[in-house]
């Protein structure tokens, strides 16, 4: 009995997981837009009141990543931060944590 408990839980799991990534979206651009946009800008700038209120990084200048390694921005993704950035890791698979990851390099490249 113990068992069938077992596998329909990981079954539950694994439905759940699926269900999670199939209503995200799979392309960064898009990802990025729905699920960081709204404090981080479009394109990854933030509006002043935003960086000043609530420290919110702006990801078009440089500096601002040069010194934070992908490891401390998908811990960042993955678990929030403070009280105002949420933690994603039940609501994004890893590869969509990994894709935002790169999509937000590239702000500081353009």
């Amino acid at each position: 009995m113990a068992t069938k408990v077992l596998l329909l839980t990981v079954a539950l799991g694994l439905a759940t997981a699926v269900t999670l990534s199939a209503q995200q979206p799979s392309d960064a651009a898009t990802l990025f837009a729905k699920t960081c946009a709204s404090c981080h800008g479009a394109a990854g700038t933030p509006t002043a009141s935003m960086k000043t209120s609530m420290g919110v990084p702006d990801f078009a200048v440089a500096a601002t990543l040069a010194s934070v390694p992908d490891s401390v921005l998908r811990a960042t993704l993955m678990n929030g931060k403070g009280r105002m950035m949420p933690a994603y890791k039940s609501r994004l698979t890893p590869e969509q944590i990994a894709a935002l990851v790169s999509y937000i390099r590239t702000f500081s490249k353009h």
